[in-house]
């Protein structure tokens, strides 16, 4: 009896290991840049949300662009929202860090793909 026990032990510490590892790799400096994104997206600041990214990122983001996206999605952020942690892509060179967004409205769900260069967001995208 004692060994079967041990067994189920064993075997549950196994399937949350994977978990809990996949826990420790979230990006804790992706994790604030993607909060500080989406509080310039809840403020609708356009300027405050380009000097978050670089220099390529501040001009390929023209003002009307970004009042688009905040006109959909700004009030939901505004009322509060849980970014989990997917996975990251390694492309062209940069990492992208994967992201869902859930809404505290209850509504859908949001995909949030961030590029993060020396610190600073070289891409964001909301799908």
């Amino acid at each position: 009896m004692k060994s079967s026990m041990l067994r189920c032990v064993l075997i549950a510490a196994a399937l949350l290991l994977p978990a809990a590892a996949w826990a420790d790799n979230e990006p804790a400096q992706a994790r604030h840049l993607l909060s500080s994104l989406l509080e310039a997206v809840a403020a609708e600041d356009y300027q405050q949300f380009r000097v978050l990214g670089t220099e390529d990122f501040q001009t390929g983001i023209p003002e009307e662009e970004f009042n688009r996206v905040t006109d959909v999605i700004a009030e939901r952020v505004e009322q509060g929202y849980e970014a989990d942690y997917l996975t990251h892509l390694n492309q062209q060179g940069y990492r992208v860090e994967i992201w869902k967004i859930s809404f505290a409205d209850g509504g859908d769900d949001t995909l949030a793909r961030l590029v993060v260069f020396e610190g600073k967001a070289a891409g964001f995208l909301l799908q």
